[in-house]
């Protein structure tokens, strides 16, 4: 009977893992399927918001998008998703709070400085101001020729290049991310500094005054002509803009800060990454939105930023090492 038994319970014990070893591979195909279709709604999610309400370049919607792309493509790492809001929120926090200082240390456009832009640019140009010079013989009042559309092209980028090399980042290398996250706020708030203490105009404003030859907004005028709109931010209204915010250009800025993090990510990367400041340089002294010397100032604050942070970060390490040599010793009898 004992053997009787033993066979019933091996029997029933077959069975029931018989009734339960099908759901494990169908929860392994809803996992899969989770996994693959959360990226696609999501893509279809965003591609029809910019159909029905326009890009979402405004920080926080920006934001809001960026977090919700990087929760789609970690579905399989979901329980992470708290850390992220933990690393991501503070820093739109801080970019909110950066608009409305901005905004705030704003001046009357009259009351802004422009004699020492112009006089550096016309140094740089040979007596000529180059976004004057390049307008002349480049820009044609009401036609657009192909570059103008890729000058439009080439300064859209700025409102999110920085934000999704962030979450590329934060997935790929967090060490690299940490790093990139306290650059971008360095230069971010260094900016913040010299828009308070030097107002300046941008060209399209000085030449509004008269102080410089006639200057077009190129971008603007794309942009009405293609006719996309954007999403409206929450919190800004359009009362945040600052029109003398231009000295130093974080559009300029920013790639730069590109070129400088990645320098050792390999000689094509260096190469491309060049490229792309020297288009966003360009971009913006022919569109009539920056001075070459916002541009250079952009560029240098960059430089300070990042050897300001990667200072810091060795300072830090010799610190973690020098107190991982000591605890031994300290906890020797």
């Amino acid at each position: 009977m004992g053997a009787s038994a033993e066979a019933s319970s091996e029997d029933s014990a077959r069975i029931a893992l018989g009734s339960v070893a099908p759901a494990a591979p169908s929860r392994r195909l809803l996992g899969r399927a989770i996994a693959l279709g959360a990226p696609l709604v999501y893509l279809a999610a965003l591609a029809a918001v910019i159909v029905s309400w326009g890009l979402p370049l405004a920080h926080d919607q920006l934001f809001l998008w960026v977090l919700l792309g990087l929760a789609a493509f970690s579905v399989p790492g979901w329980r992470s998703w708290g850390l992220m809001l933990l690393a991501w929120l503070p820093w739109l926090g801080l970019l909110v709070v950066y608009d409305e200082l901005r905004a705030a240390v704003s001046v009357a456009p009259g009351d802004a400085y422009v004699g020492a832009q112009i006089g550096l640019d016309k140094v740089l140009g040979a007596g000529a101001i180059p976004t004057v010079w390049l307008q002349d013989h480049l820009w044609s009042a009401g036609h657009l020729h192909w570059y103008d559309y890729g000058v439009w092209a080439v300064y859209m980028t700025h409102f999110f290049v920085v934000w999704l090399v962030a979450a590329m980042l934060w997935r790929a290398d967090r060490a690299r991310f940490a790093r990139y996250a306290l650059v971008t706020v360095v230069l971010t708030l260094s900016a913040f500094l010299v828009y308070w203490l030097y107002p300046a105009q941008p060209p399209w404003l000085a030449a509004d005054a008269g102080r410089i030859g006639a200057v077009e907004r190129v971008v603007p005028l794309v942009w009405d002509h293609i006719g996309l709109t954007s999403v409206r931010s929450v919190y800004d209204n359009g009362d945040l803009v600052n029109t003398v915010a231009a000295m130093p250009s974080l559009h300029a800025a920013y790639p730069m800060m590109l070129l400088l993090v990645f320098w050792d990510a390999g000689r094509r990367v260096r190469i491309g990454l060049a490229l792309y400041t020297l288009a966003m340089g360009y971009t913006l002294v022919y569109s009539g939105e920056h001075f070459v010397t916002d541009i250079l100032a952009g560029w240098a604050m960059a430089a300070l930023a990042s050897a300001a942070v990667a200072v810091a970060f060795r300072a830090a390490g010799r610190l973690r090492a020098g107190a991982a040599l000591g605890a031994p010793m300290r906890s020797a009898p």
